[in-house]
């Protein structure tokens, strides 16, 4: 999992659905509103965590949760249709979905055994059947081929004349358009299964009693003396229609139809009772409201893998392949600066000189060459005097495309807000950074400060928006993490799609999680994302970033610090 982290998994997801991701505790649930997985591990852990994201986050934008599940055979056919609906729904939204639900199922089938009937519930087969058919059919999971073909034998001698109004009605399993539709389908095939358990009368006796006949304590011993109810019962063998000497066959098996799940070969009494005693249990647990034990929920079988595969989510930095990325909560108790007026003649400068360098960047224009595929009209003259560049040659011209992220330490050791403090300090130079670079064309800009949480950043600006130094005047208190706030930035970053990726850091002091630090550095590094650190009034930075840092000691020295660091980092 080194190369996409469960973190950065759930942060993407969680933005692509609307809805909170959190990667925290032992288990897997959903509130309805937010996700919560733990950091897991394990074989298939990613494509585990992914799907149950994909699953449950369909469920939050599609399900109507005043429909009620019951704990029963009802409850649980309910469920799996409305699986179905769901997924085709967020596919449907957003197709990379298709695929990887898709392969979500092959893994829990194959790989899992999830799905398969529990034989001392047979009801589970009916189920089984159900959920096979529908997703095969609307969502094109053919792993789960082997569940439909197994069970359809049983589901055909329960249901029989009945099994192909189901087989049309969960054809409309793909057209269902919501919560409501879905379950008043559901209520159609509990209908269905009550018909098909009503006894019908046969030369007047019903079809019940001839069952019973068929499964009691003789029905094992071949021929006996006297005739069975079954013995001129007709069967099919081969498409013709023939009597059945003595050997019975389910009753509920519409006759003429040659492809019906069962074996071509005849029935000995003895299956015959067994399979009718079975196809009646199944039939009687389905309608009798009592739980069977829960069959076919995808989330909660993905809930149950994922606990079993739940490592400590405790981050100490040394998970630096899984980390728990810090939640982002407002900011508060903030207000604005007096020397407003003073800090934009620093943002004049700064943006004067950064506009400057980007200006230069980008005045590179085409020059005529002696070979190319286009002739430059402006310099066809120079052919007179024998000069043969006159092809237009273009040069890839650099431009600014860059994310800046910007940390900044409130810590208790930065003091107040004032001018003389380093927290006053900091603040400023963030804030003047922040409006020119927000003035450059091609740079987008987030800034959030941090004070001593392991799982919490305050954002103060967001990418593109326009800074307010009303969020900048804050006062420091708590310790030091900056290595936690680096990793909420390298998950931030992550996911721009800007070409050059920054992180600044302002600190005044060692941190109180240097190998979560360390382990930060490292992955921004292996991601592309460049990190600067300046130091306020203290050096206890350039530990961590002993090439890349800058230390200041008021205000005027932020400008030329900042310039120098950005000179060959800004411009892509």
């Amino acid at each position: 999992m080194k190369a996409r982290p469960l973190a950065l998994i759930a942060k993407v997801l969680g933005r692509k659905y609307d809805i909170t991701v959190t990667i925290a505790g032992q288990i897997a649930c959903t509130t309805g509103k937010e996700i919560t997985i733990p950091v897991v591990s394990g074989d298939h852990a990613e494509a585990l965590a992914h799907g149950y994201i994909d699953h449950e986050a369909a469920h939050v934008r599609y399900t109507d949760f005043s429909v009620q599940l019951t704990d029963n055979f009802a409850g649980d056919l309910l469920n799996i249709l409305e699986d179905v609906r769901i997924e085709q729904s967020i596919g449907w939204e957003y197709p990379g979905c298709i695929a990887n639900l898709r392969e979500l199922t092959r893994i829990l089938v194959e790989q899992h055994g999830a799905f398969r009937p529990d034989p001392s519930h047979p009801s589970q087969s009916i189920l089984a059947w159900i959920m096979a058919l529908t997703r095969i059919a609307v969502l094109g999971h053919n792993s789960m081929r082997q569940t439909r073909d197994s069970a359809e034998p049983l589901v055909r001698q329960i249901l029989g004349e009945y099994f192909n109004q189901a087989v049309q009605l969960l054809d409309r399993t793909g057209t269902l358009r919501s919560t409501r539709e879905t379950a008043a389908l559901r209520d159609e095939l509990m209908k269905l299964i009550r018909n098909a358990a009503q006894p019908k009368q046969t030369n007047g006796q019903s079809q019940t009693s001839q069952s019973a006949s068929g499964s009691n304590g003789n029905a094992g011993q071949g021929n006996q003396d006297g005739q069975s109810p079954q013995k001129n019962a007709t069967s099919t063998n081969g498409g013709q229609q023939t009597k059945d000497d003595g050997k019975q066959q389910a009753p509920s098996q519409p006759s003429g139809n040659s492809d019906n799940g069962t074996s071509s070969g005849q029935q000995t009494p003895g299956q015959s009772g067994e399979s009718l005693e079975t196809a009646r249990q199944a039939i009687s647990e389905a309608l009798s409201g009592k739980s069977i034990g829960s069959y076919g929920n995808v989330g909660e079988k993905l809930a149950e893998l994922l606990c079993q595969n739940a490592t400590e989510s405790s981050f100490n930095g040394s998970g630096a392949a899984a980390p728990r990325l810090p939640t982002a909560e407002p900011l508060r108790n903030a207000s604005g600066y007096d020397d407003i007026s003073a800090l934009r003649v620093h943002t004049a400068a700064l943006r004067a000189r950064l506009q400057g360098l980007v200006q230069a960047s980008k005045q590179k224009r085409s020059t005529p060459a002696s070979i190319g595929h286009r002739l430059d009209s402006r310099v066809l003259t120079r052919l007179r005097v024998g000069d043969t560049r006159v092809f237009n040659r273009k040069e890839e011209k650099r431009a600014v495309n860059t994310a800046v992220c910007m940390l900044l330490d409130s810590s208790g050791s930065m003091g107040n807000s004032t001018l003389l403090n380093k927290m006053g300090i900091a603040s400023r130079a963030c804030f003047v950074a922040s409006e020119a670079l927000y003035s450059i064309p091609g740079v987008r800009t987030a800034i959030a400060t941090f004070k001593g949480f392991d799982n919490r950043v305050f954002p103060m600006v967001d990418f593109g928006e326009k800074p307010d130094h009303s969020r900048f005047n804050i006062t420091g208190s708590g310790g030091t993490r900056l290595g936690h706030a680096l990793w909420w930035a390298w998950g931030e970053l992550c996911l721009r799609r800007e070409t050059r990726k920054i992180c600044i850091a302002f600190s005044d002091g060692e941190t109180g999680d240097g190998p979560v630090t360390q382990a930060a550095i490292k992955r921004m590094r292996e991601s592309g994302i460049e990190v600067i650190g300046i130091g306020i009034q203290d050096t206890s930075i350039k530990r961590y970033l002993p090439d890349n840092h800058r230390i200041i000691k008021n205000l005027d020295q932020f400008t030329p610090a900042l310039l120098e660091l950005l000179r060959e980092k800004l411009v892509a």
